[in-house]
């Protein structure tokens, strides 16, 4: 595949190495221009790019910049991008302070994911690894009309 990454700190860093590394082309881009990517790029072989170079021709977009940097985007960054091309965005839009526990759990696939979607036991809620667990288990599929498509 040929993925494009807006972001090249701590996420975008590890991806680009980890798809470059499995045999996939990929271009990389930040905020402080390709030039400043010649590192990643040599040891990679990635190919360090604009923003807009990202986007260009690829099967997959990964933007993996800080929530506050994204209105520095281009507004049209993404008018030509045909809508089958997925974009993953990997930021956290609702940043929480945390005590320090790290509880990692494994709650399945994707066909699973909707267990820790707006409106579930587990949704922003800071619980141990046992209370984790509890919570995808009392997950129901069925929305509240709050969180419901309107």
């Amino acid at each position: 595949m040929k993925i494009g990454i807006i972001g090249a700190g701590h996420i975008g860093g590890a991806l680009t190495r980890r798809l470059t590394a499995l045999g996939h082309t990929v271009l990389v881009a930040n905020s402080r221009g390709p030039e400043t990517l010649r590192d990643l790029a040599a040891e990679t072989g990635a190919t360090a790019v604009t923003p807009r170079q990202a986007v260009t021709g690829v099967d997959a977009i990964v933007v993996t910049i800080p929530e506050k940097n994204i209105p520095d985007l281009p507004h049209d960054l993404f008018t030509n991008v045909p809508r089958a091309v997925p974009v993953i965005d990997t930021g956290n839009y609702y940043p929480q302070q945390r005590d320090g526990r790290i509880a990692a759990i494994e709650a399945g696939g994707l066909d699973e994911s909707w267990r820790q979607q707006p409106g579930t036991p587990v949704y922003a809620a800071d619980l141990d690894a046992a209370g984790v667990r509890r919570a995808l288990s009392a997950a129901r599929s069925e929305r509240t009309a709050q969180w419901k498509a309107r």
